[in-house]
């Protein structure tokens, strides 16, 4: 995995502050961007722009990490926020498709009703998802601080803190030189940096994940025999909801959950 050079921190740190542009967080990435070397925009640097502008700086900030750009640490408490929720999302999804399948597998149902079952699981679930966004949109704090576009940089904004020059300046000047070590005491000093651990970018994630989860059973059902492709759905199911969380007692409450309802199913259908 590459770093980002110089010139590209500096065209994603610009690109960062102009994402965040009202905001205190516009004139930490400026401070930080600062700090590095202008020069021509890479291809590279060009297509992480577009990704963050279309899926914002908390779901691609591990990835901007990785690569050297250390300022995306400010977005890694929001980001463990936004990933846990598509884990909570794709979790509810897999449950609900395993717990699907195998019901309608004892009720000895064709492939075409469980394709049919699952399409409208996924529709549904994504449809809820988007219903929850549009109500429970986050509101922004009031802000009482300076404008970003009034004030005299982060040093103007620390000072409107009340802050002392001499800490002031102690602190932008230890951010230039180790973000890791001087980031938390900024944040102390100034809290409105943290950015909002709800986003639209999470939420429209959040409805993808029942959609990408379940589609591709459907299809796997019909090109599978019937007798036994639904079990390989149910094992994939389960083999996914391993990879997301990294523990087996989730992947062995879906097998237990769908051989329960199997097993009821099964009986139901006899009697």
């Amino acid at each position: 995995m590459q770093p980002f050079s110089s010139p590209e921190k500096y065209a994603l740190l610009s690109s960062l502050s102009d994402l965040e542009s009202g905001s205190v967080r516009q004139w930490f990435f400026l401070e930080l961007a600062a700090t590095e070397t202008k020069g021509p925009r890479t291809k590279r640097a060009r297509c992480w722009m577009v990704l963050l502008a279309r899926l914002g700086p908390a779901l691609l900030a591990p990835s901007l990490i990785q690569r050297g750009l250390h300022g995306a640490a400010l977005y890694l408490p929001a980001s463990q926020h936004r990933f846990q929720l598509i884990r909570q999302s794709l979790n509810d999804a897999l449950l609900l498709g395993v717990s699907l399948i195998t019901l309608l597998a004892g009720f000895n149902r064709l492939t075409a009703s469980m394709q049919f079952s699952l399409w409208l699981l996924a529709i549904t679930g994504a449809a809820w998802q988007i219903w929850r966004t549009r109500i429970t949109q986050p509101t922004e704090p009031e802000n009482t601080l300076p404008g970003a576009e009034a004030s005299l940089g982060l040093y103007g904004i620390l000072i409107a803190k009340e802050l002392e020059p001499a800490l002031a300046l102690s602190l932008i000047k230890g951010l230039r030189q180790d973000i890791n070590t001087h980031l938390a005491a900024l944040q102390n000093q100034l809290p409105e940096l943290a950015p909002s651990s709800t986003s639209r970018y999470a939420k429209a994630f959040k409805a993808s994940s029942w959609l990408l989860s379940l589609i591709p059973s459907t299809w796997l059902l019909g090109i599978l025999p019937a007798a036994w492709g639904w079990i390989v759905c149910c094992l994939l199911l389960i083999g996914l909801s391993y990879l997301i969380n990294r523990h087996w007692q989730t992947p062995a409450l879906l097998a237990l959950s769908g051989l329960c309802v199997y097993a009821l199913a099964k009986l139901a259908h006899w009697l």
